[in-house]
């Protein structure tokens, strides 16, 4: 439901109108509807502290793009590195509620920092309004052109998922959206000037092309984990956060749409990557992440030529030693979905040199 706590009226209601208004939860209809609302005010409030509205000059540094397909570590490398000062990046709040949340921010700084961190529902990762947030949910947003929109409706979810590269997509929605994410982002520097942003969004990582497109320079790190690993946590994703955020009841089989999903990902980023230059894409494994954080972060610095690691070094020291959630745990995997994943995922088990 995260996806659409920040729409507008008028959104809202063409979101309905678009998927036939086929709700099977009224009650949560309600309070989105009441949620627009509030939007409308607080955008009116907003417009009023920033008369001339933030600029919508392009993005003056080049922002790092952490790509990964979902359950691969993105999160957790996000969110440490967002301990370096020298970054910004899109809070949570900022991603739900991107028309309004300079005037959140103005008007509500103490409760969003003062809220409590909850445990996410699929990993049990602690999150506040305050923590890095993933820019998808904004753009969803802002665009109603993002494949978690399909997520909340997932009746028409294959209609959405074109949403991903936007390769079949007319060119006038393709260039609204690349408007869309720049406007962002623009608003994201105006809130905090003068620093790069750190980015994070499994979706990226099939639209390296675009990416570079809106943003000259931009530089990516990608990370993989373990593909059983990655399907064992992605359909436990499917039956709770995704689950719990539907409007509607889903009509497709969830192991089919993973296999497919990570292919169709994947394949775009092995094609997309060829096309930027060698020194603005880095590699990492989930499983050498996990296994010395330190010594991934201090690689990713030397690539990326970032300055300050010794300063970050003992801010990222004292966070990791904090952390006390505990990884899921699953159940030895089905023959059949083994088999499957060796037959669908082959070339991206030799790419990363992973065996099953």
């Amino acid at each position: 439901m995260d996806s659409v706590t920040g729409l507008l009226p008028g959104q809202w209601y063409n979101l309905l109108r678009d998927n036939g208004f086929k709700i099977s939860r009224p009650g949560r209809t309600a309070i989105i509807t009441a949620l627009t609302l509030r939007n409308r005010n607080y955008l009116k409030k907003e417009k009023r502290l920033y008369p001339a509205e933030p600029p919508s000059a392009p993005v003056s540094l080049p922002p790092l793009f952490i790509l990964g397909h979902w359950r691969s570590g993105t999160t957790f490398l996000h969110n440490l590195l967002s301990l370096d000062k020298q970054f910004t990046f899109p809070h949570v709040y900022q991603v739900n509620n991107p028309h309004t949340f300079l005037y959140i921010r103005q008007c509500f700084q103490k409760e969003l920092t003062e809220r409590s961190a909850k445990k996410r529902s699929m990993d049990n990762i602690k999150t506040s309004p305050v923590s890095p947030g993933e820019e998808e949910f904004a753009l969803a947003v802002l665009t109603l052109t993002s494949p978690l929109i399909g997520w909340l409706f997932p009746q028409r979810q294959e209609y959405y998922d074109r949403y991903t590269t936007f390769e079949k997509v007319a060119p006038e929605i393709t260039e609204r959206w690349k408007k869309s994410y720049g406007a962002f982002f623009s608003k994201i520097q105006f809130a905090d000037p003068g620093m790069p942003i750190l980015s994070k969004s499994p979706l990226n990582t099939a639209r390296i092309r675009l990416l570079n497109s809106i943003f000259p320079g931009a530089r990516f790190i990608f990370i993989h984990r373990h593909p059983l690993l990655v399907f064992k946590s992605t359909r436990r994703l499917y039956d709770s956060a995704i689950a719990l955020s539907a409007f509607q009841k889903r009509k497709y089989d969830v192991d089919a749409r993973i296999l497919k999903r990570y292919v169709e990902i994947h394949r775009a980023y092995l094609e997309q990557k060829t096309e930027i230059d060698s020194d603005k894409l880095l590699e990492v494994s989930f499983e050498e992440l996990d296994s010395d954080p330190l010594k991934v972060v201090q690689q990713i610095y030397r690539f990326h030529k970032l300055e300050g690691f010794d300063d970050f070094k003992m801010e990222a020291e004292q966070y990791l030693s904090g952390l006390n959630h505990k990884k899921n745990r699953y159940n030895e995997a089905e023959p059949g979905i083994i088999e499957k994943i060796k037959r669908h995922w082959e070339p991206f088990l030799r790419e990363w040199n992973y065996k099953l």
